[in-house]
């Protein structure tokens, strides 16, 4: 069976290419998949990387198997202008005192709630929902009251912060046409390391 640009195309501009020729399978094993090119993160431009805000539109987008686009998970602070500190808790809620939270915006699931100490990244907890005065944790993780104890609280979000591995890349480009950031994508194909042109080979040996 061929590809199917390949196949169609009525002027033979695109020659057949099978699908083991394709995915670098069978007799084609040695020389690897076909690449157009390989995909580079600009981490100028990606949201979890240059301003904060959880996306994996590009990982989950990648057809390659396994995946040629990485996830690096950071935790890193919320930006709060005043202390959290803790009012009360029960077996699924924090309760704050001190200035209002802004309602709704912790209930994504990239955000955890987490005792402002060095035992954060094991006492974390995933916030589902909140209000101005109220944390609601994920009641898998056990008790708010038993994980929660400490007084003063920080907000945490989740960054997944994607990277490109070029020995799995194939340059199909579908990361760049799905990426959320308007204008310049925040990751972009180039003819690095593509298959029919040696002097663009990024790796040494047969990559």
């Amino acid at each position: 069976m061929f590809a199917p640009c390949g196949h169609l195309c009525p002027t033979a501009a695109i020659r057949p290419i099978t699908l083991e020729e394709k995915r670098g399978l069978g007799p084609h094993a040695r020389r690897g998949p076909i690449r157009l090119g390989t995909a580079f993160v600009d981490r100028g431009r990606c949201l979890p990387w240059a301003m904060g805000r959880p996306c994996i539109v590009c990982q989950e987008n990648c057809p390659v198997s396994p995946k040629a686009i990485i996830i690096q998970t950071q935790y890193e602070p919320v930006r709060s202008d005043a202390p959290l500190v803790v009012r009360g808790t029960d077996e699924t809620s924090v309760y704050l005192q001190g200035t209002p939270l802004p309602e709704g915006r912790f209930g994504t699931g990239d955000y955890y709630l987490a005792p402002k100490t060095m035992e954060r990244r094991v006492l974390r907890r995933r916030i589902v929902e909140n209000t101005a005065d109220r944390l609601i944790l994920h009641t898998g993780e056990g008790k708010a009251s038993s994980s929660i104890s400490s007084q003063e609280v920080e907000i945490l979000i989740r960054l997944q912060r994607p990277y490109v591995d070029p020995a799995l890349c194939i340059g199909c480009g579908i990361c760049e046409h799905e990426c959320p950031v308007s204008g310049k994508r925040a990751i972009r194909v180039t003819a690095e390391n593509e298959s029919r042109e040696k002097s663009h080979r990024l790796l040494p040996g047969n990559q």
